[in-house]
């Protein structure tokens, strides 16, 4: 709440100077999140504020915002599956190097209506203006956007791939704010969030901030052992399955 009113007051300090190069600030209600046993995702509030341009028509009154979070890589499989001989197998794989684990698009307007199709690709906003590449480079990729709207299709069945327009609010021109909801199913590590102000169709300034997503408790320590000692873990995991295997038969003998 605090580090909200401060924005409020920068917000009107930008406002009240006039002649200035246009600005944008922009902070997050939490830049840490902490994944605990019990996780069941996090809900954060991005807000700031830009400095407000005399505006000389209807069109110039107000300046459009887009919010980009993006998740760290991982190494995503894509497959395609034909039934052959009565059976459904996969007949195609694409294995992409570069795909971001979470990609969310948060917007104050419909992105169409925000930035040209040319500028959208210039600026990477959207998930075929990511470039994606498959991990082997040498590789030819047939009918590419077929296979971007497969990987698409599954990111945001598990919520981590999401466009949410009219998301963000602006209050008199000035304020903004927007909701940051990050799910359960989380990869740790550093996200990056970039702020973008636009008018008029073209980009008048950016900022960005980073948001630290890490394990905690009795699940950062089991999964810090799985990651750096799996050898240990792997011995530990069959030792307890046979321990939890003679204990339920012993039980379940005396009954």
């Amino acid at each position: 709440m605090i580090r909200f009113v401060l924005m409020m007051m920068i917000g009107m300090v930008v406002n009240a100077s006039e002649g200035m190069t246009r600005q944008l600030v922009a902070d997050l209600s939490s830049d840490q999140v902490s994944i605990t046993t019990d996780f069941t995702g996090q809900n954060l509030l991005l807000f700031g504020a830009v400095s407000n341009v005399p505006a000389t028509s209807d069109i110039d009154k107000s300046s459009d915002i887009i919010v980009i979070l993006t998740g760290p890589t991982l190494p995503v499989a894509s497959r395609m599956k034909e039934r052959v001989s009565g059976i459904w197998i996969n007949t195609q794989t694409v294995q992409w190097k570069n795909a971001p684990s979470f990609y969310h698009i948060l917007s104050s307007r419909p992105l169409a209506q925000i930035l040209s199709d040319e500028t959208l690709q210039a600026l990477q906003i959207g998930y075929k203006n990511l470039n994606l590449k498959s991990k082997n480079q040498t590789d030819e990729i047939e009918n590419l956007d077929i296979w971007q709207d497969s990987l698409a299709r599954n990111m945001t069945a598990q919520n981590l791939w999401q466009v949410d327009e009219n998301a963000v609010s602006i209050i008199r021109n000035a304020l903004f704010r927007a909701p940051v909801s990050l799910p359960a199913n989380i990869t740790p590590g550093d996200y990056e969030v970039r702020i973008l102000d636009v008018r008029n169709g073209q980009l008048i300034a950016e900022d960005s901030r980073e948001i630290t997503v890490q394990k905690a408790g009795l699940g950062a320590f089991i999964y810090q052992l799985a990651h750096e000692y799996s050898v240990f873990y792997g011995i530990f995991a069959v030792a307890f399955a046979i321990a939890a295997g003679w204990v339920a038969s012993v039980a379940f003998r005396r009954n």
